[in-house]
Formats: structure tokens, sequence, C-alpha cells
């Protein structure tokens, strides 16, 4: 299993920022910004992910959130991203490749949140052999 591991600071101001960039209602808890449910998806910036390709073309397929506490400005997460599955399949547009991730982020080593996502490659571009000729 490939794993990579990040610490991120929540500050107000990025959560205000994702917020706003998804039209998504400010809220507090005890006077902090709480962090949309879907943040956790921008997370993956902060990370350098060698099993996927810089500037790769990938499609969304799923994403789930476990919370078990919210997300709060003044936080400092630890995360651990993790490529739990690579699955291929012949699909209408050929080779499809799905890569299954779980993002599992701490504070404090409390569990926050549990994030799920599925990418899809299209293609077999990574796959291709070379042929002498």
């Amino acid at each position: 299993m490939n794993i990579v591991r990040h610490q991120i600071h929540m500050t107000a101001e990025w959560i205000s920022d994702y917020a706003q960039s998804i039209e998504a209602p400010m809220q507090r808890i005890k006077g902090n910004l709480i962090a949309p449910s879907t943040m956790p998806i921008i997370f993956w910036k902060t990370f350098d992910i060698p099993w996927l390709s810089k500037g790769e073309s990938l499609l969304h397929g799923t994403q789930k959130f476990s919370y078990q506490a919210p997300i709060t400005a003044g936080m400092t997460l630890d995360c651990e991203l993790a490529l739990t599955s690579k699955v291929q399949k012949e699909g209408r547009q050929g080779k499809l490749t799905f890569y299954t991730h779980t993002l599992v982020c701490k504070c404090e080593d409390e569990l926050i949140v549990t994030a799920e996502t599925v990418l899809i490659r299209v293609g077999d571009n990574h796959d291709k052999k070379e042929h002498n000729s």
C-alpha cells in the first residue's frame, strides 16, 4: 500500500476562502470558523503523491466523508493519504484505472475525518510497453 503523510494547519482565511469559492455558508462553533464538509478535497494539493502523475487528467469518481468532529480554524491536522486499491477495467473509451484513496486526518491523535475518494484514469498511457522494431 502506498502512503503519504502531511501536516495541515487550518486558518480562518483558508476556510473562508474555500467556503466562498463553493458558496457555502460560514459557520462557527465556540467562536471558531468551521470548514465546509467537502474541504478535505483540496488537502490533496498539499501532498506529493508519487503514484499519480503530475498534470495527468483524472476523472473524479466518488467521494465519501465520515466526520467524528468538525474541522475548525486553528487546528493542525496530521493527515495520511493511502492508495487502498488500484483496479483496471475495460470501458467504452478503453482501459479505465480506478484509484481508491483513503485520507485520514487527526488532531492531537483524535480522529477528525476519514474521506474515501475514487479517481479514474482513462487510457493506458502509464502501462504502454516500448516496442523495439
